[in-house]
């Protein structure tokens, strides 16, 4: 057994390199340039030094639309998503008078998270823990018009050099002793600066040379694929092009909603498909057998979003109970953690959970089945009638443990579909896990979160694969491992 084991761990590293290396080329083959995408966000050029005031916070403004020659309501309603009714909801004035080119209109009454990130270089977690109360959630959420939101308690001088994209260095080498930011001679990589206090930032002419240099894409690929290996054997894994935080933080921590609602997902699928299979396979060719066959056809050619908003359409307020069953808490954030509210947990998920679980539970059905229709048809299971046993003995302790080897051997393949496949569950139901974030990171052209998660997903499809592979051995005592 440990021989066996040492040859698959040996076998998974050079099936690392492929995948790691794959990855590697075909983010780089994707569509566009996250040179230009992160030249666009950064500042065009600035002085040689300009004075900074650390911010505490900010109020929150209307985001608005600029009137261009030309347009009619209908057009800014297509440009901007919103339905004529919201836009003149919110802009009174256009029920009388058409909109004049240069007009700024309403199309947010507030500013989304991320408007507020982008332009004071903060994080939506920091927003979010620094503004409890206000159910915020994600980049998404919206800051009402006139609102006060808290930007930073303080900042240290690491933390601004890391959002500004510069060294800690060039920040304390114009900051001297004596200096506005260093009168006392102590500053440091580690000083907390408070809101209202001021120091002294480094500017240079932010040019595509310039980023590609930061970014570290201007050397020949070869040299950046041998560093992103080596840096990904010793466990750095880069760090976002777009917020400069470390890949691997930012995975830590949507990984766990994601296992969440994969495990949710799991329960069901098992729920689904043991006693659904073994029913169907010892009331073979009965009517109820051709009912639950029917149910599992449906089931897997049911796209998961279709069956998601279904479901949603069933239970919530105002579906096809008026009341509703219970009110899905999109918007909780404790909610998307089962041991912050069990409660919300189970409200949420739920319906993506049953969604999901449903098509992997109707194919593992139709497995359990057939492996135990061909385990029925065995020589000394007709002994076992023969002699008279209760069918329960029969099917429990003679039958399905020895048609468990390929329901197990699919079950590998559906748990590393169900933490891969929840990315229209995630997005559908609100929940910032790994398949939404892999989402946004592909959008955005960000490469380093993008290496991070395919990774994970070929560490834990390759784990997941030796972990079934093992247990056959303890599903059937005639199967050995030398």
């Amino acid at each position: 057994m440990q021989k066996y084991i040492i040859r698959r761990l040996l076998l998974a590293i050079p099936t690392i390199w492929i995948v790691v290396s794959l990855v590697f080329l075909a983010v780089r083959a994707l569509p566009g340039d996250f040179v230009t995408t992160k030249l666009a966000q950064l500042e065009g050029q600035g002085s040689e030094t300009r004075l900074h005031t650390v911010e505490g916070e900010t109020v929150a403004e209307a985001t608005t639309y600029r009137v261009v020659v030309g347009d009619t309501i209908d057009e800014i309603a297509v440009k901007t998503e919103l339905p004529v009714a919201d836009l003149l909801a919110l802009n009174p004035g256009l029920a009388d008078a058409p909109p004049d080119p240069g007009d700024r209109l309403v199309v947010i009454d507030g500013q989304p998270l991320s408007t507020i990130m982008t332009r004071h270089k903060v994080t939506a977690e920091q927003l979010i823990e620094l503004n409890p109360g206000n159910g915020w959630v994600d980049e998404t959420s919206i800051a009402v018009t006139g609102g006060t939101v808290v930007l930073r308690e303080s900042v240290s001088i690491q933390e601004l050099a890391d959002t500004r994209r510069i060294q800690t260095s060039d920040i304390l080498v114009v900051n001297q002793l004596g200096t506005v930011a260093n009168e006392d001679g102590l500053l440091a990589a580690d000083t907390l600066l408070l809101p209202g206090e001021t120091v002294v930032l480094p500017t240079t002419k932010i040019t595509e040379a310039d980023i590609r240099h930061r970014l570290g894409v201007d050397r020949p690929l070869w040299k950046q694929y041998f560093t992103y290996l080596w840096d990904t054997v010793r466990g750095d894994f880069g760090r976002s092009f777009q917020t400069n935080e470390a890949a691997l933080s930012q995975v830590g921590r949507v990984l766990p909603r994601t296992i969440q609602l994969g495990a949710y997902s799991l329960v069901v699928a098992l729920v689904v498909a043991i006693p659904v299979g073994v029913f169907s396979a010892i009331r073979q060719d009965s009517a109820w057998d051709y009912v639950l066959r029917g149910f599992s056809i449906t089931a897997l050619a049911a796209p998961v979003f279709w069956t998601a908003t279904m479901l949603i359409f069933v239970v919530t307020p105002g579906g096809i109970f008026g009341g509703g069953l219970f009110a899905i808490p999109f918007t909780d954030v404790d909610a998307r953690n089962i041991w912050d509210s069990p409660g919300g947990f189970f409200r949420l998920y739920s319906i993506p959970a049953i969604a999901g679980g449903l098509a992997a539970g109707a194919g593992l059905m139709r497995i359990t089945r057939s492996a135990l229709l061909e385990v029925l048809r065995q020589d000394y299971l007709r002994t076992a009638w023969a002699k008279g046993l209760r069918e329960r003995t029969i099917i429990v302790r003679h039958a399905f443990k020895n048609a468990l080897i390929p329901v197990l051997s699919v079950l590998g393949l559906q748990l590393a579909a169900l933490l891969g496949g929840t990315v229209v569950l995630e997005v559908l139901f609100n929940i910032p896990g790994m398949g939404r974030f892999l989402l946004e990171r592909i959008i955005q052209q960000d490469i380093p979160p993008i290496q991070t998660i395919v990774l994970i997903f070929a560490v834990f499809t390759i784990a997941v694969n030796l972990i079934i592979d093992l247990s056959y051995a303890l599903v059937d005592p005639r199967i050995r491992y030398s």
